[in-house]
């Protein structure tokens, strides 16, 4: 398979579980500094919001798989799922941002991708 051969062509430490980890945590930091700024984002009306979360929880999903090769994907749905739901209760707080149900939807979305995509292109199983 396609996987396969591109293992073979990858460094060793792309394919240790460390890195993975490693990345999943700079990625964590990432989105919660974009979620938890006063910050509002003027999409001009479109739904880009929603592509942004879509995208990070796929990201995280996929990453968390590489890092967490043997957790279930229940495991690693549920853990990033609260985390949304977490950013949504704290968003509720932060003047000028709210709480969104859509948002967690859109995380929830973006996590199945992810996992999807892992599932078809693990690179540390």
């Amino acid at each position: 398979m396609a996987v396969e051969a591109l293992r073979r062509h990858l460094p060793a430490w792309l394919l240790a579980t460390a890195p993975w980890r490693g990345l999943l945590l700079v990625l964590l930091a990432v989105v919660s500094w974009f979620a938890f700024a006063r910050v509002n984002f003027n999409d001009g009306g479109l739904p880009l919001d929603k592509v942004r979360h879509l995208a990070a929880f796929g990201a995280l999903a996929w990453v968390a798989v590489q890092g967490f090769p043997r957790s279930a994907a229940w495991r690693v749905a549920a853990a990033l799922l609260a985390y949304g739901v977490f950013i949504e209760l704290v968003q509720s707080q932060i003047p000028g941002r709210f709480a969104s149900a859509a948002d967690v939807a859109a995380d929830a979305v973006g996590i199945a991708l992810g996992l999807v995509l892992a599932r078809l292109l693990s690179l540390t199983r």
